[in-house]
């Protein structure tokens, strides 16, 4: 079972993760859907894995 500090910390990670690909889908004109959804899957990916 995860400690509170650990899920804590994996929520301001996907939070970050959400913010990035916000951010990218507003500023980089031509990146699209598909390669957005893409890096967000490899990034939540990362989050996912365990240590």
């Amino acid at each position: 079972m995860e400690k509170k500090s650990e899920v804590i910390s994996k929520s301001a990670d996907f939070s970050e993760i959400v913010k990035k690909a916000y951010d990218k889908a507003i500023l980089d004109n031509e990146i699209s859907l598909n390669q957005l959804i893409e890096d967000l899957k490899a990034d939540l990916k990362h989050l996912v894995a365990p240590y």
